[in-house]
């Protein structure tokens, strides 16, 4: 768990509670949502994805890390892939169901982008090519709304060719301050995705997850960890107690999370 005044405690009761439900479901069962042609189902949707893929990054800690990017990841992943095999009417993705609902533009493009994120979490090509056209999509739609061109355009062939980028732009931060807009947030943001797509190109996988996973890097990955300082690998501890739950096929429970 991470520190006591990391986050609001209401969240936290909340939240843990839930992931600890859901730690015992198994990856065989995707939790329910309403029917997609629910008014309420863009939301619930939004909410299931959050709860799955971000709530584990930021209330897990060290071991419990494992849960996070092999365990809840994969479950985020299969909700993900069910909606986006929906009918165009029925995702919870588009700019209509969100404007029907009340919703501004500000709101849908925040949650467009947190809906695409267990696709730029993956680790699997076909779901980055799949991440990079929705962001792309995104994009478009903020040009369009706007009349401004995204600047990264410029240079999206280096982006996307670019194996240090993320850890990069990763510890610079997002664009902060009173000049920031729509725009200029959405097109960051989109750079954001766009450059985790060059490490699983080339990887396959995120070698920065190899330790916390019970994974043996391979030489060249082992290089580009230490090229980028070993942002968000997991500690030597971390990984050998992992290293051992793995060979003794077992899962050390995370914060009262029951063993699988």
């Amino acid at each position: 768990m991470g520190g006591e005044d990391a986050f609001d405690p209401q969240l936290r009761a909340t939240v843990w509670p839930a992931l600890a439900a859901l730690s015992k479901i198994g990856l065989d069962h995707v939790p329910d949502l309403p029917a997609p042609t629910d008014a309420s189902y863009p939301e619930q949707c939004l909410g299931l994805q959050l709860l799955l893929d971000f709530c584990p990054r930021l209330f897990c800690q060290g071991v419990d890390h494992r849960w996070t990017y092999g365990y809840f990841r994969s479950l985020s992943e299969r909700v993900a892939k069910a909606w986006h095999a929906l009918p165009p009417a029925q995702r919870p993705d588009g700019w209509e169901r969100w404007r029907q609902g009340g919703a501004g533009v500000d709101c849908w493009i925040g949650a467009r982008l947190w809906l695409n994120a267990p696709f730029v979490h993956a680790e699997c090509r076909a779901d980055q090519a799949l991440a990079l056209q929705f962001t792309n999509d995104t994009r478009r739609f903020v040009e369009r709304l706007s009349g401004l061109t995204d600047p990264n355009r410029a240079r999206r062939d280096d982006i996307l060719a670019d194996l240090h980028g993320f850890p990069r732009v990763y510890v610079e931060g997002p664009p902060l301050g009173a000049d920031v807009t729509r725009e200029s947030w959405t097109f960051w943001a989109g750079m954001l995705i766009d450059i985790h797509k060059p490490i699983i190109d080339w990887f396959g996988r995120y070698p920065y997850l190899n330790a916390v996973l019970g994974r043996q890097s391979t030489a060249e990955e082992e290089v580009w960890i230490e090229e980028t300082g070993h942002l968000n690998e997991a500690e030597r501890e971390v990984a050998r107690i992992v290293a051992e739950d793995v060979r003794l096929r077992r899962w050390t429970p995370p914060g009262g999370c029951s063993p699988r």
